[in-house]
Order: C-alpha cells, then sequence, then structure tokens
C-alpha cells in the first residue's frame, strides 16, 4: 500500500514539473515569437518603411491601389514611430477614401491624428482628419480641430486650417470674415502648394463677391451723383469701370441716374501678371492676390510673348479681323475671340502689337498651349476680368511669377 502512494507522489510530481515545463517553454515560445516580430520582423519593417511609403505612393498615383496597401499595411501594422507611421497611416486613409471606404479612411486619419500627438505630421494628419469630417457631415467636430491646428501649428502648416474655419465662415454667411481668413491663408501657404491653390481659389472667389455686391466693405466708398454725370464719365473720375458700378448698384445699362444718388464703389489698383509656365493670370491689387484665373496661350512657334503691357481699348462682343480674312462678326460660331477683347498695347518697340486678352469658342483650350500668342479665358471669367480692370491696367508677362508677387 505504501508503494502505490508513493508511486502515485512521484507520478503527481512528474505531471507539476511537466506542467511548469510546458508552461515556461510555452511562454517562452511567446516571448521569442514576439520578440521575433517585433525586434527583428518589426524591425526589419521600420527599416524600410520610408522606401515602402514612397513605393506605395508611386503605385496609388497609377492606380495600383491594392499593390499600395500590400506595402503599407505592415508599416501600420508593426511600426510604432512618430516619424513614419502617420505618413503610412494618411496615404493609406487616402488610398481608402478614393476606392470609396470613407469609413475606414476616417479610422486611418483619427489614428495618425490623436495617437502621434508630438509628430510633425501631426498638424497635416490632424486637418486631414477634419476635413474628411467636414466632407461627412460633421462640421463642428472639424471646426474644433481646425481651431487647435491655427492656434498651435507653424503658419506654413497652419494655412490649410485657416482655410476650413474660412470655409465655415462662408457657409455661415459671413463673407468678409471667410475671405480675410482665405487672404491669411494664401500669404501663409508655400506659394503654389495644394494649400495655397485650395486659400486662392476661395480668396478670388470671395474678393469679386464683395467688390460687386451692393454691401458695403471696409474696402468700399460712396460716390454722389452730381448733375451732367454718366456712368462713363463717373468710371473715368473714380478710375473704374462702368460694369463693376452697374454690378454693385443694381443697375441696367439704361438706368437713369439722379443728382444725388449714392452709389458704391470699391477702388482698386489692379496689375495682371501672366505666367506663361503654368497658364495663369494672377489678378493683383496692393493686398496682393485678388484672383486668378486659368488662360490658354500661345502653341509652340508661336510662344506668348514675355514682357510688359498695358490694357488698350477694350470692346463687348468683338469682330475678329483673322489674319488672311476678313472680320468675322461678333457670334459667327468661327469668331475666336469670344465675348470679350482686351487689346495689350506693348511698352517696348520690340513686343507684338496685335496681342489681347480674349474669351473663347473652345473652352477646352483654356489652360493649355494652344493658341496662336493670345491669352485666352472662358467667357464668363473673360466677362468678369473685364468688369473688373480698367483701361491702361498694367500687363506683365512673365515665365515664372516670384512668390513675393513681383513679376
Amino acid at each position: 500500500m505504501r508503494s502505490k502512494g508513493r508511486k502515485k507522489e512521484i507520478s503527481l510530481a512528474k505531471i507539476m514539473v511537466a506542467i511548469v515545463l510546458g508552461t515556461a517553454i510555452v511562454l517562452g515560445v511567446l516571448r521569442f515569437s514576439n520578440w521575433f516580430n517585433h525586434e527583428f520582423i518589426g524591425g526589419a519593417v521600420e527599416a524600410s518603411a520610408a522606401t515602402n511609403i514612397e513605393k506605395a505612393r508611386q503605385l496609388a498615383d497609377s492606380g495600383e491601389a491594392d499593390q499600395a496597401r500590400a506595402l503599407l499595411r505592415p508599416i501600420v501594422a508593426r511600426v510604432d514611430n512618430p516619424a513614419v507611421t502617420p505618413k503610412a497611416l494618411m496615404l493609406l486613409a487616402e488610398i481608402d477614401r478614393k476606392s470609396g471606404q470613407t469609413d475606414t479612411a476616417l479610422d486611418l486619419l483619427r489614428q495618425a491624428a490623436e495617437d502621434y500627438p508630438d509628430s510633425s505630421h501631426h498638424p497635416v494628419a490632424a486637418v486631414a482628419y477634419a476635413r474628411l469630417l467636414e466632407d461627412t457631415g460633421q462640421a463642428e467636430k472639424a471646426l474644433q480641430i481646425y481651431t487647435d491646428v491655427k492656434n498651435s501649428a507653424p503658419p506654413e502648416l497652419r494655412a490649410p486650417a485657416v482655410s476650413g474655419l474660412a470655409r465655415k465662415h462662408e457657409r455661415d454667411g459671413n463673407i468678409l470674415e471667410a475671405r480675410d481668413l482665405y487672404r491669411q491663408a494664401a500669404r501663409e501657404a508655400k506659394w503654389g502648394s495644394e494649400a495655397w491653390e485650395e486659400a486662392g481659389l476661395g480668396l478670388g472667389r470671395l474678393n469679386v463677391q464683395l467688390t460687386m455686391s451692393p454691401a458695403p466693405t471696409a474696402e468700399s466708398k460712396i460716390y454722389r451723383v452730381v448733375p451732367g454725370d454718366s456712368l462713363s464719365r463717373i468710371g473715368t473720375k473714380l478710375n473704374t469701370t462702368q460694369g463693376m458700378l452697374l454690378t454693385a448698384n443694381n443697375l441696367s445699362d439704361n438706368h437713369t441716374l439722379h443728382p444725388g444718388q449714392r452709389l458704391k464703389y470699391t477702388p482698386k489698383d489692379f496689375h495682371i501678371v501672366i505666367e506663361r509656365s503654368t497658364c495663369r493670370l494672377f489678378l493683383m491689387d496692393n493686398d496682393g492676390l485678388f484672383k486668378m484665373y486659368s488662360v490658354g496661350l500661345g502653341k509652340s512657334g508661336q510662344d506668348t510673348t514675355l514682357g510688359r503691357y498695358k490694357i488698350g481699348n477694350k470692346e463687348k462682343d468683338p469682330t475678329w479681323f483673322k489674319p488672311g480674312s476678313g472680320g468675322i462678326p461678333p457670334g459667327d460660331p468661327r469668331n475666336e475671340l469670344g465675348s470679350r477683347w482686351m487689346p495689350l498695347v506693348p511698352e517696348a518697340e520690340s513686343l507684338p502689337t496685335d496681342l489681347g486678352i480674349h474669351g473663347t469658342i473652345a473652352p477646352d483650350t483654356v489652360g493649355v498651349y494652344s493658341s496662336m500668342g493670345c491669352p485666352r479665358l472662358l467667357n464668363e471669367e473673360v466677362e468678369e476680368l473685364y468688369d473688373l480692370v480698367v483701361r491702361s491696367t498694367p500687363v506683365t508677362i512673365v515665365d515664372t511669377f516670384s512668390p513675393d508677387g513681383s513679376a
């Protein structure tokens, strides 16, 4: 009987030892696996993360979304590095957003913004997250993020947040506040960047709206009509256009003026810069950029000539005197000048005398090099520009427009 009891004790001891050894082995394997995954595999993933993020960007740009995801997912899963992980999360979110996976993209951007608050990429991630919140109807949540970034990020990184706040004011009808925020964003963003483009478009839209609306602004003034006045005479006296006076005061072309009548106008000292390298026209005032337009310029062999010009006598619905043929009247489908013509009077004898800013009958030729040398705009945009600038407005055509606003 004693022998049997002792055997049971030995067997139980062996079992306990086996359990302890087995547990130790399992824990060891788990620890090794964890070390292998995080230190060895994770380290390898982190070492190649920057290269793979760039490869993923190239794949995404070429439409290879699944291959891009395959490069990014190991980084997101295994790497916890504020220098690279937020970039991977943002790129993966961009790919998912473009493929319609909005909820997934939101979650990825939330991780990038909230999990890496000290990362140098944080302002970019936070604004990207806020923008997608805004686009999905969560404007109030986005507003707080925009405000935080505006108050904490360096000027060159906060411009998109400032534009986000501008959009909020614009939606609420606070046009003056929105315009001033767009102006701030345009000044702070890197010239030509996506953030600058966004701010510049908003700034131009609201500048025109404020200038052409009857509502008074800080820049606008009131003119009182005197006996003998006409819109033409008033325009010359105030150095403004009849179109601006008509639109800003809700007047028709045949309106009869009355002495003492109050007319709103906005004094402007415009100049135009046309950038040949980007097919852009910049309308500038004393505050900097007023509005930018896309223009069609001269095709190869008939390049738009660089130099300094000024606006000559403007024409509505111009006749086109096509070289080698007679005049083609306005409204004729062969008339390539569109609805407006603003001749460019050269300031040097070596410059051409037949250039002008005009509209077009072919909208797809705007923004590319397709004309015989003249800058062309969409008809609705050349009509707007026509009503903004006066005769003798300076025009400079340059290859590249410098960021400080000089040509």
